[in-house]
């Protein structure tokens, strides 16, 4: 048996959206790993944006490691992922009457959103048998397994988990730290790629721009928007039909890859032919849609605990004002209830122990645990070795 892991921690430096304590909560994991569940050191990939010693967390980079531990990985094995940063929705730029979900995503360092969709190519192909856990301590990341279901977390009657009233009374307010909330708006994700491009981003242009700033790296979610509109293009629609099918927000995309299409400085065939995806996703163009079932990853393929439920955020805290001490608040009480009770804890144990110490720490997220039913019992992770 093979314990294997890839640690991801962004605090986007000299960016708007800095954060100070992701890279300090991968740092505390890779001990944690270590120490108490027995993984050897070069079984462990670490992915920081504040130094030179690891592989920064872009978007193609944290694709090809979850690629390789994936293709290594073997029916017994361990496999944990770790993501501490932004996460991020974006929303529909069609006025498609079937396009009104959103895309949830993680954000890399580079701004590379990595989606369902990804996370599906990539983690199709792993072994049945290997205990796979990914924790995302971030905002909307709870849609990034499918056929996942929520058994801890807000359930379809709105009632919070196993913490008490009295605790999730104390969490209403935030007023012990100085923190910051780790999602990056829609709004704000215009700013950044402007910044990045040079050029103006609108709400209808985010996927094209991805697109054209990452072309084979891009995500999925990404190549196959652009696809969908290529071909309607290609099949000569109308000015009016584009409007009609994409409303004023989606029309600003059309016409940005329409102006792509007719600049003879570009070779078509190079840049749109970088939107073809090899895998199970969906392709359609609708915002957040789904394949067919049977290409959906498997129930039962992971557990996921999400940093916070879909109408909260995830906090960046910083106690004492100086960035050596912050923290994610998820991981950081992950690791206070793993080293309080020296692993021996499962994965349903482990939310609500968690989601009832951030009640008392006044914070306001709650945490969810996305899995098959059999998985709330199973060890987190592993079992401990100590």
């Amino acid at each position: 048996m093979t314990k294997r892991a890839i640690l991801i921690g962004c605090n986007y430096p000299g960016t708007k959206v800095g954060l100070n304590g992701c890279v300090n909560d991968v740092k505390r994991m890779y001990n944690i790993l270590v120490n108490k569940y027995g993984f050897e050191e070069e079984n462990i990939k670490l992915m920081t944006d504040v130094d030179d010693e690891n592989d920064p967390p872009t978007g193609a980079n944290i694709k090809r490691a979850i690629k390789q531990v994936v293709s290594d990985s073997e029916e017994g094995d361990v496999f944990y992922l770790h993501f501490s940063g932004h996460g991020t929705q974006v929303p529909a730029e069609s006025g498609d009457h079937e396009d009104d979900g959103m895309d949830e995503a993680i954000v890399p360092t580079d701004l590379n959103l990595i989606t369902d969709d990804d996370f599906r190519i990539l983690l199709k192909p792993l072994a049945g048998g290997v205990q796979f856990t990914f924790v995302s301590d971030s905002c909307h990341s709870g849609g990034l397994l499918d056929g996942e279901q929520v058994q801890i977390g807000i359930a379809d009657d709105g009632e919070l988990g196993d913490e008490t009233e009295e605790h999730a009374e104390e969490g209403s307010t935030r007023d012990f730290t100085p923190a910051a909330e780790k999602y990056v708006d829609v709004g704000t994700l215009q700013e950044l790629l402007s910044e990045r491009t040079g050029q103006e981003v609108s709400l209808g242009t985010i996927r094209t721009v991805l697109f054209d700033v990452f072309g084979d790296d891009a995500s999925p979610t990404v190549k196959v928007f652009v696809k969908h509109i290529k071909e309607r293009l290609e099949d000569g629609v109308s000015e009016e039909e584009i409007l009609e099918l994409y409303g004023e927000t989606g029309h600003m995309a059309v016409a940005y890859l329409k102006a792509k299409m007719d600049d003879e400085e570009i070779d078509n065939d190079e840049y749109f032919g970088k939107v073809d995806v090899d895998g199970p996703v969906n392709r359609s163009g609708h915002a957040n849609a789904k394949p067919d079932p049977e290409d959906c990853l498997p129930p039962g393929t992971g557990i996921l605990i999400s940093g916070c439920q879909s109408n909260q955020t995830s906090a960046d805290a910083n106690p004492t004002g100086d960035p050596a001490d912050a923290y994610g608040a998820l991981t950081h009480t992950i690791i206070g209830v793993v080293e309080e009770l020296d692993g021996n804890i499962t994965n349903g144990e482990l939310v609500n122990a968690v989601r009832k110490k951030l009640a008392e720490s006044k914070f306001t997220q709650r945490p969810c645990l996305f899995s098959v039913e059999e998985a709330v019992d199973i060890p987190f992770i592993c079992e401990p070795v100590c």
